[in-house]
């Protein structure tokens, strides 16, 4: 009976020594949770890595942007890069936006950064509750050449309403805009063209290199001289007296056109402005009188006499000549706020003039020859032109009919007429023209026109200014106080131009 439970006892011993069924499954399902883990963990990652590359092409978007745009303050450049990221990053996208970043470095760099977080649905059962991504975005901004004129009236009637002032400060905004913390960026140029009833400009480069009609050649030359004499001819003969530096216009259409003055014709060569002297008989009124006649005969006799200056020490001929001279393209930012702070208001408006010495500034052309060739795709060019007036011709009852100009004396027929009236609608005309020939060259053109609500003045500066999808660049200011907020536009819009991402 005891060996018969022992050998009992021995094989149920055996048998359960050889049962392994339970111990595999544990050892399975142990195994298994790794594998669960892993898999898990990838689904997670996965959808991180998702959120990443979402994340990343919003952050794209967002310094696509800003880096668009230069003159941003942190605070603009801030509300412009979340209103970009979250048009590209919705609310319901997955994951959640922890911290949205901008900074830049000089004009050239802006850097976007942002960082998003993923909960979690398996690493969550090892502990791991989220998931956080980051992402940096930097734009580099590539500057193309920008070369910009600035054609500012400075007439008579910008001194009042505090117009001239206002217009400083609204050019040395957008200098600042444009240069920002750069006094002499490489691919930045402007010039400044201050006009009035003339212009000024620099008298020993335009002597130097033959730009002007020294010998009296031109058509125009001999209008209010008698004895074949001309400007330069007459100063010869007065005591240490000499051209100041502003110009007649030149004939024959000459002035709507960027062509370079030369020797073989004269009448591309400029005349000097040269003021004369009026009859200071007492039958004859409403004339500059400075120098006494000499001679006792009609008005434009006594005008013309060339004797009567000889010897005479006398500063007459370049009166209205004292606005600030026209300053050639330069990267110089405290050149230019010096000039601008320079300009002064004097005279009458031709506005025409103004357009093509902007023009001219910006043409590879002499008399100026700093501006680039045309069609240069490294460079950019474009004008700023602004007035606060309508073209006049500031006629008399004399019997040279209106004062002395860059248009000589209405009475010379250079505009094509004698009448006031037909000479103001002429001189509409050629604004129109050179402005065409402006655009046509290549040259964006903004216009701003200043307290003047004339239409005649509206439609002459709005056909002036080039159109861009539609919409042309004018713009109509009511008041000085408006021009600051008009030039920042104007400024950004520049900056653009000269920017590619």
């Amino acid at each position: 009976m005891m060996r018969s439970f022992k050998t009992a006892l021995r094989a149920s011993t055996s048998r359960f020594s050889r049962a392994r069924g339970g111990t595999v499954a544990i050892i399975y399902a142990l195994a298994l949770l790794p594998s669960i883990a892993a898999v898990g963990s990838a689904v997670d990652l996965t959808r991180a890595m998702v959120v990443k590359m979402r994340l990343g092409e919003a952050l794209d978007a967002a310094g696509l942007s800003v880096g668009g745009t230069v003159g941003l303050s942190d605070a603009e450049m801030s509300a412009k890069a979340q209103k970009f990221f979250y048009a590209n990053y919705p609310d319901d996208e997955l994951g959640t936006v922890t911290a949205l970043n901008v900074s830049s470095s000089g004009q050239n760099l802006v850097t976007v950064s942002g960082t998003a977080k993923i909960d979690t649905a398996f690493m969550a059962l090892f502990g791991v509750s989220y998931l956080q991504v980051s992402v940096n975005v930097e734009v580099t901004r590539e500057s193309k050449g920008l070369e910009i004129a600035l054609v500012l009236d400075n007439t008579g009637s910008m001194a009042s309403n505090g117009k001239i002032q206002a217009l400083k400060t609204a050019t040395n905004e957008l200098i600042g805009i444009l240069f920002g913390d750069q006094n002499t960026p490489s691919h930045l140029k402007m010039s400044l063209v201050p006009f009035s009833q003339t212009v000024k400009v620099d008298t020993t480069s335009f002597l130097n290199g033959g730009y002007m009609d020294t010998l009296g050649q031109s058509a125009n030359a001999r209008l209010n001289f008698d004895n074949n004499k001309y400007a330069f001819a007459v100063w010869a003969t007065m005591n240490n007296k000499s051209w100041g530096g502003c110009l007649e216009t030149r004939p024959n259409g000459l002035e709507e056109t960027d062509d370079a003055p030369n020797a073989g014709t004269p009448d591309t060569r400029w005349v000097p402005y040269f003021e004369p002297d009026g009859p200071d008989s007492s039958a004859y009124s409403g004339y500059t009188t400075y120098i006494t006649d000499g001679v006792n005969s009609n008005q434009d006799t006594r005008l013309k006499r060339s004797a009567k200056y000889s010897g005479q020490n006398k500063t007459n001929p370049n009166a209205d000549c004292n606005m600030q001279k026209i300053l050639p393209l330069t990267n110089n930012k405290l050149t230019l706020l010096g000039y601008v702070n320079g300009m002064i208001a004097t005279g009458f408006t031709h506005i025409a003039i103004g357009a093509g010495w902007g023009w001219r500034t910006l043409s590879p052309t002499a008399p100026y020859t700093e501006g680039s060739d045309y069609g240069d795709e490294e460079w950019t060019k474009a004008m700023v032109f602004l007035t606060d007036g309508l073209n006049t011709i500031d006629n008399n009852n004399t019997w040279h009919k209106s004062n002395y100009t860059a248009y000589n004396y209405l009475v010379r027929g250079t505009l094509g007429t004698t009448n006031a009236s037909a000479a103001e609608t002429e001189q509409d005309t050629r604004t129109r023209t050179v402005c065409t020939n402006i655009r046509n060259s290549g040259i964006r053109v903004y216009t701003i026109l200043l307290e003047e609500q004339s239409n005649r003045a509206i439609n002459l500066m709005r056909d002036c200014a080039s159109e861009v999808e539609g919409q042309k660049l004018f713009f109509n200011s009511p008041a000085a106080a408006d021009l600051k907020e008009i030039f920042q536009e104007i400024a950004q819009d520049l900056s653009n131009l000269r920017l590619s991402q």
